[in-house]
């Protein structure tokens, strides 16, 4: 499996362009980062909860 078809990858792209709070988006700016060819890194498991729980809360018109 590709990094592209990873579901938590997926999410981070869903989520990139999403609206979301400050709070949410400083928390995953360094995820958002890696995602750019910044240094890759370990995502902490709060923060993967957080990626799913959002990506599950976005409205339909975002997944698309």
């Amino acid at each position: 499996m590709t990094d592209t078809q990873d579901p938590l990858w997926r999410a981070l792209k869903r989520l990139e362009h999403a609206e979301l709070s400050d709070v949410d988006r400083n928390l995953l700016r360094p995820a958002f980062a890696a995602m750019h060819g910044s240094q890759a890194m370990r995502i902490p498991e709060t923060v993967v909860a957080r990626i799913r729980h959002l990506d599950a809360t976005l409205p339909k018109t975002e997944q698309a």
